[in-house]
C-alpha cells in the first residue's frame, strides 16, 4: 500500500529522521557530508542541503580572511551574509590603509562596533601625528647633538688645556688627551675608575691642603662665576717630576647639596712659573753673588723686626765695606773684582747662622742682619765679625793672582739704638764711616759720641 506521491507510507519517519541527521552533520562536521542517496531524488531536500552547504562554505572563507567570494542565492540568511561580507571587506580595506599609515578614513556603517573602530582609528591618527612630531623633534635634537659633539671634539683637540670630568657617584673619570700630555703620561681615551686617594697622592704635599680647601669651598657654591675656582698646584708626572698646572674647576652638587660631579680644565704653567721665579730672583737677589738685594733685605728686616718686638729680643745690623777693593778693580780688572766679591760673599755667608741674613746693596757694600737675645748684642757682634776678619786675613784666589784685602764695618742695635729700620741703617753707616776714618779694617759699634767701641781686624790690603 502506498501513499500519495509514491513514498512508502512506512518510510516517512525514517526519511524525516535521516534528513535531520544529515542537517546536523552538515552544520557540525569538519567536512561537508555527501547528500544521502535516498534524498537525491527529493529536489526540495537537495536544494536545502545545497543552501546550507553554501552558507557553510562562506562562513569558512570568512573565518580564513577571504571575503571576496560571491554568495549565491537569496533569502534572509544569504542577505545577512552578504551584508556581513560587505562589512568585513570594508574593515579589511580599512585595516589595510591603516597598515599603510592612512588613518584619515572613517567607516560609514552604523553600529557600536564600527564607531569603536572609528574611535580607534582617530586615536591611532593622533598618536601617529604625535609620533611624527616627536620624530621630527628627535631628528632636530639628534642633529644639534651631533653638531655639539663635533664642536666639543674640535674644541678638545684644539685647546691647549686638559679637561677632566669626574663622576663622584659612579667613581669614574674622563681625562682628555691633552690632560695626559700635560702630566707626561700615556693617553687613555676611555673612562677610567676614579681613585680619590691616588688623585691626592699625585699632588705635591705642600699644595695638597690648599687644593683640598679650595675644592671643599667650591662644593658649597652654585655653578656660577662665584662657584668656579682657579688654583695653581704641582702634580707629579709620568717622568717622576712635579709640574705646575693652573686649574679652573667647579664641583656640581645634587638637589640635596651632595657633590656628585667634579669638572675642570688645566693648563701647563711650568714655564710661566719658572719665568716668574726667575723674575722674582732677579728682583730680589743680587745677580753676581746671589745674595738678597736691598728689596729682599727690607722685607726680611720687617719680618725680623716684628718677631723681635713680639719676643722682646734684639737685632744687630752690621754694615760692611771692603778695604782695598778699588785697588783690586783698578789693578786686575772688573772681572777679577767680581770674582773677589763672590769669594767675600761666600766667606761672609759661612760666618753666619742659617737664620741670619746677608745682603749686598751694591758695589762692595754688604749688610748682615742677626737676631739675638737682649743684652747679648756685643757678644754676637764680636763672634760674627771675628769670623769674617779671620777668613779675610788669608790670601784670596781671584784667578790670576792672590790678594789680601781688609774690611771695615759699622754696627747698630735694634731697639737699643733706635726703633726705626731706616734710622738703624743710618746709625750703622755712621759707625762704618768712623771705622774707615780711624784706620780701616775694624768694626765700630755706634754710640752717641759717633766713634763707639772698636774691634781691630788687622788684615793686609795688598797682594801677597
Amino acid at each position: 500500500m502506498t501513499e500519495e506521491g509514491g513514498a512508502p507510507r512506512g518510510g516517512a519517519p525514517d526519511t524525516k529522521d535521516g534528513f535531520w541527521d544529515f542537517i546536523r552533520e552538515l552544520l557540525s562536521s569538519d567536512e561537508v557530508p555527501s547528500v544521502p542517496e535516498r534524498f537525491l531524488d527529493d529536489e526540495r531536500l537537495k536544494e536545502t542541503a545545497d543552501y546550507i552547504a553554501a552558507l557553510r562554505d562562506c562562513a569558512c572563507r570568512f573565518a580564513s580572511g577571504d571575503f571576496s567570494g560571491d554568495i549565491k542565492g537569496g533569502g534572509f540568511l544569504v542577505g545577512r551574509f552578504k551584508e556581513l561580507q560587505a562589512g568585513l571587506m570594508g574593515l579589511k580595506r580599512f585595516a589595510d590603509r591603516m597598515a599603510a599609515g592612512d588613518y584619515s578614513q572613517r567607516l560609514d556603517n552604523a553600529g557600536e562596533f564600527y564607531e569603536s573602530f572609528n574611535r580607534m582609528s582617530g586615536e591611532f591618527r593622533e598618536a601617529l601625528q604625535s609620533l611624527r612630531g616627536s620624530e621630527a623633534d628627535l631628528r632636530v635634537l639628534s642633529q644639534k647633538l651631533r653638531i655639539s659633539e663635533e664642536r666639543w671634539k674640535l674644541a678638545v683637540s684644539c685647546t691647549q688645556e686638559g679637561i677632566w670630568d669626574i663622576d663622584l657617584v659612579a667613581r669614574t673619570a674622563y681625562f682628555s688627551p691633552r690632560f695626559w700630555e700635560i702630566i707626561r703620561r700615556p693617553v687613555v681615551h676611555e673612562n677610567i675608575p676614579f681613585d680619590p686617594v691616588a688623585w691626592g697622592a699625585s699632588i705635591h704635599p705642600d699644595d695638597l691642603a690648599r687644593w683640598a680647601g679650595v675644592v671643599n669651598a667650591s662644593s658649597r657654591k652654585t655653578i656660577t662665576d662665584e662657584g668656579r675656582q682657579y688654583t695653581e698646584f704641582r702634580v707629579i708626572g709620568g717622568d717622576g717630576k712635579y709640574r705646575w698646572v693652573g686649574a679652573h674647576h667647579v664641583v656640581v652638587v645634587n638637589s640635596e647639596g651632595i657633590p656628585c660631579r667634579f669638572v675642570g680644565t688645566c693648563e701647563d704653567i711650568q714655564e710661566m712659573r719658572e719665568r716668574e721665579d726667575e723674575i722674582r730672583r732677579q728682583a730680589t737677589l743680587d745677580q753676581l753673588t746671589k745674595l738678597p738685594n736691598r728689596y729682599l733685605y727690607n722685607d726680611r728686616f720687617l719680618q725680623k723686626m716684628v718677631v723681635a718686638k713680639r719676643n722682646a729680643s734684639s737685632l744687630v745690623l752690621i754694615l760692611w765695606d771692603l778695604d782695598g777693593f778699588k785697588w783690586v778693580n783698578d789693578t786686575y780688572g772688573h772681572l777679577a773684582g767680581d770674582r773677589l766679591l763672590v769669594i767675600v760673599a761666600n766667606l761672609m755667608r759661612q760666618s753666619l747662622r742659617e737664620t741670619d741674613t746677608l745682603a749686598r746693596f751694591g758695589g762692595d757694600e754688604f749688610v748682615m742682619l742677626l737676631s739675638c737675645p737682649t743684652d747679648h748684642e756685643e757678644e754676637v757682634v764680636s763672634r760674627a765679625t771675628l769670623r769674617v776678619f779671620r777668613a779675610m786675613s788669608e790670601p784670596l784666589d781671584i784667578g790670576s793672582e792672590k790678594v789680601t784685602i781688609g774690611a771695615s764695618c759699622g754696627i747698630a742695635f735694634f731697639p737699643l739704638h733706635t726703633n726705626s729700620g731706616d734710622q738703624l741703617f743710618n746709625l750703622a753707616d755712621k759707625a762704618l764711616y768712623a771705622a774707615k776714618r780711624t784706620g780701616k779694617n775694624k768694626a765700630v759699634i755706634w754710640s752717641p759720641e759717633m766713634y763707639g767701641k772698636s774691634f781691630p781686624g788687622g788684615a793686609d790690603i795688598f797682594p801677597k
